[in-house]
């Protein structure tokens, strides 16, 4: 784990490592007061291990805090959603849901709208007291921005520049009971510190908060629904499209491959030309050659004529002495 830190920090200079080690584990708010104790930052945020940051994360919270919270001297949080995602089978990732939004006065006392990644706070809360309480192992950060409302302000941006992955193994019956028990721990922690008349609105706004979730939530799945539909048109446009455009490219491939039967056929036609003339100009070369051969005198010829000459020579002999 050390030298995969180390050698992101090797990439990223400016960021300086400060790794605390446990010999044996102590729990997630034991861990989470640890980091808090040792950051020397300005800021503070937290990340769980299977969680992630988009780039522009953390730049975007603390443009924001700048912007809200610098000139007015007031201490303040900001926060902003977060993609809640699955990794399927097939290790792709998928969108379940947006998680955050932003907070209504007292809201936070009926429940948590900020996963812990999305909160950017001042380091100096922790000298406020503001730390986690090591009796809560569930919903532990719910308690910590319980405890920052009561020194601080938070404030919200409407930006999704995170991710956390929800397991969906852990939604049985046990998993269940353990959130039910840590509801209870919460509200027998925070709600006693209300009064009668903030615990009576409390309640009359608990159905108004839940009526704009289950709203937020279908509004949420209408975007999605739409946004699948308009990726299976385009799905079937692009399908289609590639159908035409097989279908163009085949009519090249026939038309192509017709085109090379031809010129095949007509260089077999060619070759075929080429092999009769060769056999016509073999055929003429050897009538060219009887002919020659006719044309030249027979040897019996010559013996004839010599023959012939000698007994006209004998003659004239002859005629010579009578």
């Amino acid at each position: 784990m050390l030298t995969l830190l180390n050698t992101l920090v090797d990439k990223t200079h400016d960021v300086e490592l400060n790794y605390v080690a446990h010999e044996q584990s102590q729990g997630r708010t034991q861990a989470a007061n640890a980091g808090l104790l040792c950051a020397t930052g300005e800021f503070s945020i937290f990340l769980d291990d299977d969680d992630y940051f988009d780039p522009s994360h953390i730049s975007k919270l603390v443009q924001a805090h700048i912007s809200v919270f610098q000139d007015n001297n007031i201490l303040g949080a900001v926060h902003c959603r977060a993609r809640a995602v699955h990794i399927d089978g097939q290790g792709e990732e998928q969108l379940l849901s947006l998680q955050g939004g932003p907070l209504a006065k007292d809201q936070l006392f009926y429940q948590n709208l900020m996963p812990i990644l999305t909160v950017l706070f001042p380091t100096r809360v922790r000298e406020l007291g503001t730390t986690f309480d090591d009796s809560i192992d569930l919903f532990e950060d719910w308690d910590f921005w319980l405890q920052f409302n009561r020194v601080g302000r938070f404030h919200f941006i409407d930006e999704v520049t995170c991710a956390y992955r929800i397991h969906l193994n852990q939604s049985g019956a046990q998993e269940q009971a353990k959130q039910e028990a840590a509801y209870e721990t919460i509200y027998n922690k925070w709600l006693p510190s209300l009064t009668h008349k903030e615990l009576t609105l409390l309640l009359a706004k608990t159905h108004q908060w839940h009526e704009l979730r289950v709203a937020a939530l279908q509004d949420q799945n209408t975007k999605e629904l739409s946004r699948i539909g308009d990726l299976h048109s385009f799905a079937l446009k692009t399908i289609a499209d590639k159908d035409q455009d097989i279908a163009h490219l085949t009519r090249i491939y026939q038309r192509v491959e017709k085109e090379c039967q031809e010129k095949e056929a007509a260089l077999k036609s060619e070759k075929k030309k080429n092999l009769d003339y060769k056999h016509y100009q073999a055929s003429l070369r050897k009538e060219e050659r009887e002919i020659q051969r006719l044309r030249r005198p027979h040897p019996l010829y010559f013996l004839y004529r010599c023959g012939k000459s000698a007994i006209h020579f004998c003659r004239n002999i002859f005629k010579r002495h009578n």
